[in-house]
């Protein structure tokens, strides 16, 4: 609510670095997370490949 407030009629200058700074790290989150994921997909099929004999 207050970020809405603040944003309302005339954002400051550290109100639109506050936004930003949030949204750059809720990206670093998001490219974690699927760095994470791709890693652990790949990981499970390295180990699966000697065992189907393919």
């Amino acid at each position: 609510m207050a970020l809405v407030f603040a944003l309302g009629n005339h954002p400051t200058v550290l109100t639109v670095l506050l936004l930003v700074l949030v949204l750059l790290a809720l990206l670093a989150l998001l490219a974690l997370l699927a760095a994470s994921e791709r890693a652990t997909i790949e990981a499970e099929k390295a180990t699966r490949s000697p065992e189907d004999g393919r």
